[in-house]
């Protein structure tokens, strides 16, 4: 049972397996699909998530691919509860959640068919020393999957602080040019990618989707004080987060692992 001195310590990475919510990479189920389609996925694919969360890319791979899934997060809170609705989905055969450090997974070399990775590069303070990660354990000829997060529009000063106060983590303004080049480069070759920007929503469905989260019967186990408190912190996290994205978009892109020495496409193309 969590006292208001737990939430009050908590920032938003552990109050979202507080309360359970779905934290969907950019994009949502939609990122996931194209990622799994374009990755040609089947099941006999293995596939190491990065920052599983509360393991919904993980779930929804299994239902529709039905793959094995390694998924690895640093936050103990939420894996606790991608294994509760892994084994709710009835694809907990199929997943293995471990707390482990992306810079340094322990797997061995060559590993997995995709390492996906959503956006959660951009929360790693060295994030070099991940990407050597991702593709030291991915086999030649696979796919790593990332959504990187970027500004479209420049933030203020005041949203950033406040952005990186949320997460903990010092956050630097960067745009899409910047994750196209981190990510390609060595080994790593583009293979696919989509842009896309987030929409503006409203304040009040903000409100709504906070209160029907709040209303799930677990958190009324909460002492009346630390449910407050809960209740306050989240509510500003998510509207907080609204103004956040609707300065934001992501690229859902796909890298595919082959030789250093092979050279890029030159004559590309554009889907009309």
């Amino acid at each position: 049972m969590f006292t208001i001195d737990d939430i009050g310590k908590m920032d938003y990475n552990q109050l979202i397996g507080v309360v359970r919510e779905t934290n969907r990479p950019p994009g949502g189920v939609r990122s996931i699909a194209q990622i799994a389609q374009n990755g040609f996925l089947t099941k006999d694919s293995h596939v190491l998530e990065i920052g599983t969360s509360t393991g919904i890319t993980a779930v929804e791979l299994a239902k529709l691919v039905g793959c094995r899934i390694t998924a690895i997060d640093i936050n103990e809170e939420s894996l606790v509860e991608a294994r509760r609705r892994a084994e709710e989905a009835g694809v907990s055969h199929l997943i293995t959640f471990e707390r482990k450090d992306a810079t340094d997974t322990g797997y061995p070399s060559g590993q997995f068919d995709m390492v996906f990775c959503g956006n959660v590069t951009s929360l790693i303070p060295d994030r070099d020393k991940a990407l050597t990660e991702y593709t030291r354990v991915l086999k030649p000829g696979g796919f790593i999957g990332a959504i990187p997060m970027y500004y479209i529009d420049v933030p203020s000063d005041q949203l950033i602080a406040d952005v990186s106060a949320a997460i903990q983590v010092d956050i630097t303004p960067l745009y899409r040019d910047f994750w196209i080049d981190f990510f390609v480069g060595g080994e790593r070759h583009e293979y696919w990618l989509q842009d896309s920007r987030f929409d503006n929503i409203p304040t009040d469905e903000v409100d709504r989707f906070v209160d029907d989260i709040l209303r799930r019967p677990h958190l009324a186990e909460l002492p009346a004080d630390a449910r407050e408190l809960l209740e306050k912190r989240y509510r500003e996290y998510m509207q907080l987060f609204r103004v956040n994205l609707s300065q934001m978009g992501f690229t859902t892109l796909l890298l595919r692992k082959e030789p250093a020495d092979v050279e890029p496409e030159l004559f590309t193309a554009t889907v009309l």
